[in-house]
């Protein structure tokens, strides 16, 4: 089983490094896992690809290059983007996004591996600088244009995320159930209750998540600086569903595949903002450089995916499996 790859943006960058034997790997055994039923590209590209990533990241495995990884996360989120631009098309004609398109450009391609290469610059820094930069990834990065939004931090894209998933949770579309193994539960700072939780990495997370919640030299002012700012998120992610895009007109199966994805990028977000509050309170420049490591990851995915919701160049085709 190996993956045959379509057009998708392909500029030369030392961010990322192009690795079809990786990607094939995790294909064969992506199906193998599956006992006999028929793999999805859907549920392998833009579900387990990242999580395969991440858990890796998190776990120190290493069983998947760090530059290698970061080019899976290329396609999955080029490709999820497009995915859901088709998606959205098909379910509403008419929808404002289908109306709109901006082909991938080399420009928007340097300025987000610019980004995500001053992650890992980071990661390979002296103490001081890796620790520095664990609290400025918590916050938002002000633009370098006087008129530009400023560039989300950790703590924003959790709320935002977060709002963004329990939105579509609780809004399915007209005559769909929302499947319970999907549900999901936010009850504090920086921390959602899933269940089905499929990144390893949140379980170790969870001291985190309740030093932040109980308070304690260090946690207390951390968790003050930062609970505002993931509370004016969670209202902005629940207006993209509610507002802006919707859910409305997907097949159960379009439903489901969505809050699969959704649910997948919140625990990375979830657990990315829990190592770098673990980095900042603790000093700890093991978990800072971990989360350096990963927000230059996620930088690549989610860019990726916004390029590939927007790109409405040409018919929308997904990788396919090759036996």
């Amino acid at each position: 089983m190996f993956v045959e790859l379509v057009t998708h943006p392909e500029f030369p960058t030392s961010v990322l490094t192009a690795d079809g034997g990786t990607l094939d790997r995790l294909a064969a055994e992506y199906t193998v896992a599956l006992d006999g039923a028929p793999p999805e590209m859907e549920r392998f590209l833009f579900g387990e690809v990242p999580l395969r990533v991440f858990h890796d990241l998190f776990s120190g495995a290493g069983e998947i290059d760090d530059a290698t990884a970061r080019w899976l996360l290329l396609l999955s989120g080029y490709f999820g983007g497009r995915w859901l631009r088709g998606e959205i098309a098909e379910a509403q004609p008419d929808a404002l996004l289908v109306s709109f398109s901006q082909a991938p450009t080399l420009e928007s391609f340097r300025a987000s591996m610019g980004i995500a290469q001053q992650a890992l610059d980071a990661s390979r820094a002296d103490t001081a600088t890796v620790l520095a930069f664990a609290r400025s990834s918590l916050f938002d990065t002000p633009s370098d244009d006087p008129e530009g939004a400023p560039r989300p931090g950790l703590t924003d894209s959790f709320g935002y995320n977060a709002g963004y998933n329990l939105e579509i949770l609780e809004a399915p579309p007209v005559g769909l159930d929302t499947p319970d193994r999907f549900r999901i539960s936010c009850t504090g700072l920086l921390h959602c209750w899933y269940a089905t939780p499929r990144l390893p990495a949140l379980t170790a997370l969870e001291s985190v998540a309740r030093a932040l919640a109980d308070g304690g030299p260090g946690w207390s002012e951390l968790a003050a600086e930062l609970q505002p700012i993931q509370d004016a998120a969670v209202p902005r992610g629940r207006s993209v569903w509610s507002t802006g895009l919707s859910v409305q007109g997907f097949p159960q199966s379009s439903y489901d595949q969505l809050l699969e994805v959704s649910s997948s990028f919140l625990e990375t977000v979830q657990a990315s903002a829990l190592t770098m509050a673990k980095g900042v309170v603790e000093a700890d420049e093991d978990a800072a450089r971990v989360g350096a490591r990963a927000v230059a990851a996620m930088t690549v995915w989610l860019d990726a995916y916004t390029t590939g919701l927007v790109d409405g160049e040409g018919t929308i085709e997904l990788p396919a499996f090759v036996p």
